[in-house]
């Protein structure tokens, strides 16, 4: 598989959320972004459905997953 290599500028508190969250996850930063990724490709092919995406807990939804348009 042929990879592309990508500079990307963060805000620093951005930066921080993506250490955090490699930290966490056992995950490097890069495994964290391209899951980042999939799930916001995941988000944008559900809204194109007429579905949402959103965290549910029980029959609660916690929180709701808004792609901009």
């Amino acid at each position: 598989m042929s990879r592309k290599r990508l500079n990307l500028d963060l805000t620093p508190e951005a930066y921080e959320l993506l250490q955090k969250l490699a930290d966490e996850s056992g995950k490097t930063m890069a495994e964290v972004l391209r899951t980042g990724l999939a799930l916001y490709g995941i988000a944008r092919d559900e809204q194109a459905n007429g579905r949402e995406l959103g965290v549910v807990h029980g029959d609660k939804v916690i929180k709701e997953i808004l792609i901009p348009k």
